[in-house]
């Protein structure tokens, strides 16, 4: 039997044609756009679906042969999992480490391109969707978002995080 790892999860059913919304680990996205079947647990096990279509920022879903809205909604809130074989090298690093990927940024100071230098990492916190970085920063404990959206680069030697963060994170 293959070894399957969990990436995420559906989320809702979207529109009236069988697709729904899927939430899926950042460190899994490629893996998850570079897939044809993905397996959403079910109560007989793990069932494989195939992936027509992905849209739009928030992940729209359609999948061979679930072309109604109700159809997508037996199918809402699962977890989903791809075969590990489906994993590309850099995340399956991660999943072998059996630790955060940003593990090893505690240490490391933020740099923000607007507001220059915001602190030192203390810990890595794990949500569900993302890793956060854990500062103080103007007497208060902030979690920053570690997503490479937000990350510019990360100087090893210099121990820096260079980050653009959104505006607004900081007042939070």
């Amino acid at each position: 039997m293959q070894e399957l790892v969990e990436i995420g999860r559906t989320g809702k059913a979207h529109g009236l044609k069988g697709e729904c919304k899927a939430i899926i680990e950042d460190r899994f996205l490629e893996d998850f756009l570079k897939a044809e079947v993905i397996f959403i647990r079910d109560q007989g096990g793990d069932v494989p679906y195939f992936i027509e279509e992905v849209r739009g920022g928030s992940m729209i879903v359609k999948f061979e042969e679930v072309d109604t809205r109700e159809a997508a909604e037996r199918l809402a809130k699962r977890p989903v999992f791809l075969r590990k074989g489906d994993i590309l090298e850099e995340s399956e690093r991660e999943l072998d480490r059996g630790e955060p990927f940003f593990q090893d940024c505690i240490g490391y100071v933020i740099q923000d391109e607007t507001f220059g230098e915001l602190g030192t990492i203390t810990e890595i916190e794990v949500l569900p969707q993302q890793e956060m970085a854990v500062i103080e920063f103007e007497d208060k404990t902030i979690l920053i978002p570690l997503n490479d959206h937000f990350i510019l680069r990360k100087e090893e030697g210099e121990k820096r995080l260079y980050m653009d963060l959104p505006e607004g994170l900081l007042d939070m």
